[in-house]
């Protein structure tokens, strides 16, 4: 039994800690906001100059849709380099189904100035839309604004830089993210729905299309299976629409996916790591593979399945299971669904901050009386907010951070908000 003397002593070296920790979280907050507020103001310039008719330096992806689309309805290939079509002259080309590009038509009747600014309205329209069903889904209690500034500016503000992008992606991500919301509530058709709408620009984001498994094991067996077969169909519709067409987006799917020498990178998932380790074998002759690239895929569903396998373990085979917060499971299925995409790319994290925002902030209400679980949040949480996004760490992070949270809550799944 303690002495008055000696809860009063444990309390003030508490309270000393308490201060130390909130005064390092102070400064290292303010070196992130200094750092924010100078990507910010560049962005301020190019959205400025935007304004005055140079755009340039804005929305250099949306220049692929609207080229392609240009080129689509003039009857020419879609899929070509688009340097001399683009304002920015930059290198790139069209990774999406030949039906998809007739949904940039409209913005061929335009010129580039006005459809980037009517793009950046409704990009404007979808983050905010997002945001608000993120805090109505996991029921936060950060205040609107702060939460506002947190999703912003998370993972070196790979939302700001999505943005500015002007990437279809960041569009989609935010659709999967409002499809989350509509599933908790057993809207189960407006989820499929959106999902197989996001699937038809990126076939890979059908990998979503697992959450419902990990959450309710089979009751949506059906479900999927058809929003599967609609999918498929819709891409063999894309074949007999147009054989060539089919011929040229698959080639440039390989280029921008797994072929080297076209992109610098292969985006920061899994695909990159498994790229990687082949390279390091083949470098030190360890293994000399012809068609190396089928083996790579290989490795890469091997190591998905064994990812979602776990995961379903986890979710469904013990304590997590029986929480009575589905918000829980679902922040883990978003998380563990998410890190399967094999090449990830910044603007496709999105999905991943709100969920990582609900588990610390779960964590951290019922754990606030422990100084050691406070440096360890206060950690990951800092680090949520300086880590670049195109970064090698960012996917070992996310990884750490999902097997980390499942092993916490397998065993404590009274920690529930």
């Amino acid at each position: 039994m303690f002495t008055k003397k000696q809860n009063i002593l444990k309390y003030i070296v508490n309270e000393k800690i308490n201060f130390i920790l909130n005064l390092f979280l102070f400064l290292i907050f303010l070196l992130f906001f200094l750092k924010s507020f100078n990507y910010s103001f560049y962005w301020y310039e190019a959205f400025k100059a935007a304004l005055k008719g140079n755009a340039d330096h804005i929305f250099w992806d949306f220049e692929v849709y609207k080229c392609s689309a240009e080129f689509f309805i003039n009857n020419q290939n879609p899929y070509n380099l688009i340097t001399e079509c683009s304002p920015s002259k930059k290198p790139f080309i069209h990774n999406y189904p030949p039906l998809t590009t007739l949904f940039f038509i409209p913005f061929t009747l335009i010129n580039f100035f006005w459809a980037k600014i009517i793009w950046g309205i409704l990009l404007i329209f979808f983050l905010l839309i997002f945001i608000n069903f993120q805090r109505k889904l996991f029921q936060t209690k950060i205040h609107y604004l702060l939460y506002f500034v947190i999703i912003l500016f998370s993972l070196d503000k790979t939302i700001i830089y999505s943005f500015f992008t002007g990437n279809i992606s960041f569009i989609l991500q935010i659709l999967i993210g409002i499809s989350f919301y509509f599933l908790s509530k057993n809207n189960k058709n407006i989820f499929f729905i959106i999902v197989c709408l996001v699937s038809f620009f990126k076939f890979y984001f059908l990998i979503f299309i697992l959450c419902p498994i990990l959450l309710y094991k089979l009751k949506y067996i059906k479900e999927i299976i058809f929003s599967i077969l609609l999918i498929g169909s819709f891409y063999l519709f894309n074949y007999l629409f147009d054989p060539i067409l089919f011929a040229n987006w698959l080639s440039n799917v390989y280029k921008a996916s797994i072929a080297k020498g076209y992109y610098e990178g292969f985006g920061i998932g899994s695909l990159n790591y498994i790229i990687s380790l082949f390279d390091i074998l083949e470098n030190n002759k360890i293994i000399i593979l012809n068609k190396r690239e089928y083996y790579e895929v290989a490795f890469t569903f091997l190591y998905l399945i064994s990812i979602v396998s776990i995961g379903y373990f986890f979710l469904t085979k013990n304590k997590i299971n029986k929480s009575k917060s589905q918000n829980l499971k679902l922040a883990l299925s978003i998380l563990l669904i998410g890190i399967c995409i094999p090449r990830l790319e910044i603007y496709e994290l999105i999905i991943f901050v709100a969920p990582i925002i609900f588990l610390l902030e779960n964590f951290y209400n019922y754990r606030q009386d422990k100084n050691i679980y406070k440096i360890i949040l206060n950690f990951i949480f800092i680090s949520l907010f300086l880590l670049n996004g195109d970064s090698g760490i960012t996917y070992p992070f996310l990884v750490f951070f999902m097997f980390s949270t499942l092993f916490f809550y397998k065993k404590n799944s009274k920690f529930v908000l």
